[in-house]
C-alpha cells in the first residue's frame, strides 16, 4: 500500500517502534550492569581507603614509638 509522500506507512512505524523498544531494552541492560560493576568498585574502592588508613596509621605509631623494631611474635593474631 503506497503512502503519502513522506508519511511512513503503518507497517514501517511498527518496526521502527519495535527496533526502538529492542534498543531501549538493551541500553536499559546495559546500564544495570554497568551500574553493578560501579556499585562492586566503590566498595572496593571503600575496603582499599580503610585499608590504607590503617596502613598510614601503623606506620605513624611505628614511627613515633621507641626506636627499637618490634617483633611479630609479639603480636598477637586477632581471635587471641
Amino acid at each position: 500500500m503506497a503512502s503519502q509522500a513522506g508519511t511512513p506507512s503503518p507497517e514501517r512505524l511498527e518496526r521502527r517502534v519495535q527496533e526502538l523498544e529492542f534498543v531501549i531494552t538493551h541500553l536499559q541492560k546495559t546500564v544495570e550492569d554497568l551500574n553493578s560493576a560501579l556499585v562492586l568498585q566503590q566498595k572496593t574502592i571503600d575496603v582499599l581507603c580503610r585499608q590504607l588508613e590503617q596502613a598510614k596509621s601503623d606506620i605513624r605509631s611505628g614511627l613515633s614509638g621507641d626506636s627499637s623494631p618490634r617483633s611479630l611474635a609479639d603480636d598477637k593474631p586477632p581471635h587471641y
